[in-house]
């Protein structure tokens, strides 16, 4: 191997270190909820779709007029790392049509996952 091969290789090994070096940092793909209004099924509702970046719990909290969550959630279901398509989460009671829910994911803290502008859900209404 000519010596002007060794370092071309040597050059090209280092560019793939700090390349996947860079792809380690990457803070991967943020939780995500889309939630439709919906008649509910029984006393369920399906969640469109869920992106979890951990093991957590997608939860369904009532929004009062003012716009705020309650503090305990109506029905929730465990999801494991990754996306989530139709969700079904059974509701603990059975909702008029007008309530406003807020579909939210959540750690195993029960904390909300954050995405840089808040809290990674969605509100959405029983018809």
């Amino acid at each position: 191997m000519s010596r002007v091969s060794a370092t071309a290789a040597a050059v090209m090994a280092a560019g793939m270190l700090i390349t996947s070096g860079a792809f380690a940092a990457d803070p991967g793909t943020p939780a995500s909820v889309i939630a439709m209004n919906q008649k509910p099924k029984g006393e369920s509702v399906s969640i469109t779709y869920a992106f979890a970046p951990t093991d957590g719990t997608l939860a369904i909290f009532a929004v009062d007029p003012q716009g705020h969550a309650s503090a305990k959630p109506l029905g929730s279901a465990a999801l494991t790392r990754g996306d989530h398509r139709d969700v079904k989460i059974k509701l603990n009671e059975a909702l008029k049509p007008g309530t406003r829910l807020w579909a939210v994911t959540q750690g195993k803290d029960g904390k909300p996952f954050r995405n840089v502008d808040g809290p990674a859900g969605q509100t959405f209404n029983i018809l």
